[in-house]
């Protein structure tokens, strides 16, 4: 009876006696994908050397690194294939990598600059990423991604929106309750979490490198910051006439109202260094947006048969017919693009339409203002109809003094139609200006008053 030795323990992939050339071990990748290894010289390969061309190529390259002598916490990868003359070197004790394994060696990796060691830390953890099942990832890994995360959800915390975090607030929260629930077994050989360790730490060193991570003071970090709030404009240019069309449209037949989608069209576009934020933006402008056009849906709906009625009554005049009948154009118009709107903004949710989207509303011939401008056709498109109806009731109810001027009813609802005017009139100012800062001394008074000596002074 054969003694229990390693004949008993667990098959792996790795473990197949003909899944690899003799001296080589074959690791798959979590997600299935396979790499080599030669077991004493701790050269990783990412080709398949199980192809006879492939590993006398491999041969090669590993005779003119023999001479090397790697110690044992480093390894030689084939970054670029076999047939390239660059190497990359990884130190697994310092969780560094680069082309030349002299600076690599213990006391050198102290003589980095700040950027040179975030490379070297970023060339590293995307190694360990493509090829996380040989080797037990470093524990301070584990440390320093916990720690990463753990911040960049305190920014999201403290700045909110204006995070330029590459992780998402929900992307911390999944991924730090994943790593503390791996906290109970050790995390450290399985390469699962291996990759994933890696994963964060690569995107975490290259964020690093961009910020100048240790190169600037509290000071310098804050003005960068600031200036990262207001993100520059790419629209391209518009020309003095096309803007002075693009103003009188909006402020005038348009009512202001594209002022409003313009605002929300340029939160929506604002990219601030991960796409988790622009995706954010984006689904804050596009399912409410959707909601409020079925809001304009419903009552032009309302309005139109209001319009309706009253051009069943046979002794309305032409003018009231006709204010009745654009009312009912312009009804007709907002529900139209109102029902488009809402069934392209429900079915177009994913970030690739949403891209596209942005991209031709920017680089369209009259720019985000004129998209605008088409966001806001459903209101006032609505407006119109509004005032069109009004009109239409207005004149209905005149037509009789016309006729009759003794008549005292007919001056009667002329007097409230002047009263409910004012009011409505009253109420729209109001509540268009009540959302920016007001002084509390009139706007007239200002003009009336001329300014005194010591003011002029």
């Amino acid at each position: 009876m054969r003694s229990s030795g390693e004949d008993d323990a667990y098959v792996t992939i790795s473990s197949l006696s003909k899944i690899a050339p003799q001296d080589w071990t074959m690791y798959t990748h979590p997600r299935g994908s396979m790499y080599f290894r030669h077991k004493r010289l701790g050269v990783v390969v990412d080709e398949d050397i199980r192809i006879p061309a492939n590993l006398d190529k491999v041969a090669v390259f590993c005779a003119q690194h023999r001479q090397l002598g790697l110690p044992d916490h480093m390894e030689a990868h084939t970054a670029y294939g076999v047939d390239a003359s660059v190497c990359l070197y990884v130190n697994h004790r310092q969780c560094v990598a680069g082309y030349i394994p002299n600076k690599l060696h213990g006391s050198a990796v102290k003589d980095f600059s700040v950027d040179g060691l975030l490379r070297a830390r970023r060339l590293y953890w995307s190694f360990v990423m493509q090829h996380p099942s040989h080797r037990p990832c470093h524990p301070q890994g584990f440390v320093e991604a916990i720690d990463a995360l753990r911040y960049y959800h305190h920014d999201h915390l403290i700045d909110g929106s204006r995070s330029i975090a590459p992780f998402s607030r929900a992307e911390c929260e999944q991924l730090l309750d994943i790593m503390q629930r791996e906290k109970g077994t050790d995390p450290t050989t399985l390469p699962s979490v291996t990759s994933l360790v890696a994963w964060v730490l690569k995107d975490v060193y290259s964020f690093r490198t961009g910020q100048r991570y240790g190169q600037v003071t509290w000071t310098e970090l804050r003005s960068y910051r600031k200036s990262l709030y207001n993100p520059p404009e790419f629209s391209p240019k518009e020309s003095l006439a096309t803007r002075l069309f693009l103003s009188i449209l909006i402020n005038g037949p348009f009512f202001g109202i594209p002022q409003t989608y313009l605002a929300h069209i340029k939160k929506a576009s604002e990219f601030r260094g991960h796409l988790a934020g622009l995706r954010q933006n984006w689904e804050s402008i596009s399912k409410p947006g959707a909601l409020h056009y079925s809001d304009f849906i419903l009552i032009a709906t309302v309005l139109l048969s209001a319009t309706i009625g009253i051009l069943t009554i046979n002794d309305v005049e032409d003018i009231a017919r006709t204010a009745a009948m654009l009312a009912a154009f312009a009804s007709l118009g907002s529900i139209t693009v109102g029902v488009f709107f809402v069934w392209r903004h429900q079915r177009n949710t994913h970030m690739p339409s949403s891209f596209s989207y942005l991209h031709n509303a920017r680089n369209n011939p009259f720019g985000l203002s004129g998209h605008a401008i088409l966001l806001s056709l459903p209101p006032v498109l609505l407006v119109w109809s509004i005032i069109a109806f009004t009109t239409s009731v207005l004149a209905y109810a005149l037509q009789d003094v016309a006729r009759s001027p003794a008549a005292g009813s007919q001056w009667v609802v002329l007097g409230i139609f002047v009263v409910i005017l004012m009011g409505v009139m009253i109420g729209v100012y109001t509540f268009s200006t009540i959302w920016s800062w007001q002084s509390r001394q009139p706007r007239w008074r200002g003009l009336l008053c001329w300014p005194t000596d010591a003011a002029a002074a």
